[in-house]
């Protein structure tokens, strides 16, 4: 919204009143004009304590935060799919490639091919010597919460699918679908925690945390597709009533590690220490140790042990009854 510092631009209105107690003025035509207001349109206001009022409708607002981004491509010398991963991981909506020589069609259609990755991003514009990609998503919109539980249920669900396998069923989902949906979900994440443009800096330690346990996920879903495939290969032996505890008790840990970092709480700390040193004690009467399954799940355990630690941080950046911090420096 632009300030109104010229004398043309300053008007008068009357106050009214409408009903027993409400009072309005109307807005200037020309301002409804410029930013095309509708009726149904949001208007923010803001309160001074100088006792002024500015008024900005939603949608400008929505605007003035797009943050765009324009690439030379001759210059950086980089394909374009390989680079706007990351400028969507930055919270970058609108992405421009520009190029003074003719843009290679297979570059075109690989980059087409990657926003099917980007949940909101599609390719808008596209010639010769000019890329636009529009990212349409406001991830502020889609909680964290949301997102590390549906990161949660697909893992989950590949563990649940080991476990069917085990007992004898057939799993449901397709594993290159699971993949796929956990790489958008990880995306939305990264571009929701960095590339945030409404983050206070309070959250940004949890948010920190948050990535890393996400990566540790990422890494944890391909342990467990190793476990997979590896299962369907080999005969069942006398390891597998074990192997099926410890993969639901993987999953309890796995619920564990994403709430308590939603909501730091001391008793799913225990409860999944717990649940490690009880995962640990089944691996102990693990028959086959040389087993790519067993080293797969001991790694598994690793970097669940790992993102505990870091849930478990967060507990620490609360306002607990236990805790009493002292800032002052002494000299």
């Amino acid at each position: 919204m632009e300030e109104f510092d010229n004398s043309k631009d300053i008007e008068t209105r009357k106050v009214q009143k409408l009903g027993s107690s409400s009072l309005f003025i109307t807005l200037p035509k020309k301002w409804i004009n410029k930013w095309n207001i509708k009726p149904g349109d949001k208007i923010l206001i803001e309160i001074s304590d100088d006792g002024s009022l500015k008024l900005l409708a939603e949608k400008i607002k929505l605007l003035s935060n797009r943050k765009t981004i324009k690439i030379d491509i001759d210059a950086i010398k980089q394909p374009i799919p390989s680079m706007v991963l990351c400028l969507y991981s930055l919270g970058y909506d609108e992405i421009v490639f520009e190029s003074k020589k003719q843009i290679v069609q297979k570059e075109i259609e690989d980059l087409i091919s990657t926003t099917k990755q980007m949940v909101g991003a599609e390719v808008t514009e596209a010639s010769e010597n000019r890329v636009k990609l529009e990212c349409l998503l406001d991830a502020e919109k889609v909680g964290l919460e949301s997102l590390l539980r549906r990161i949660l249920n697909i893992i989950s669900k590949k563990v649940d699918g080991i476990i069917s396998y085990l007992s004898g069923e057939q799993p449901k989902d397709s594993e290159l679908t699971q993949q796929e949906d956990l790489r958008r979900v990880y995306l939305m994440l990264l571009r929701h925690v960095i590339g945030s443009k409404y983050e206070v800096s309070s959250n940004l330690n949890k948010n920190f945390l948050v990535v890393m346990n996400a990566v540790i996920l990422l890494n944890i879903s391909r342990l467990i597709d190793r476990i997979d495939s590896t299962i369907k290969t080999a005969k069942l032996n006398e390891d597998t009533p074990i192997l099926k505890e410890i993969l639901q008790k993987i999953n309890d840990l796995l619920d564990e590690v994403i709430m308590s970092i939603l909501f730091p709480s001391m008793k799913r700390v225990t409860n999944g220490l717990n649940l490690i040193n009880q995962i640990n004690s089944l691996l102990d009467s693990f028959n086959d140790k040389s087993s790519i399954v067993y080293t797969s799940v001991v790694d598994i355990i690793s970097n669940l042990q790992l993102a505990l630690e870091n849930s478990s941080c967060t507990l620490f950046l609360e306002d607990m009854p236990w805790i009493e911090r002292n800032f002052n420096v002494v000299k």
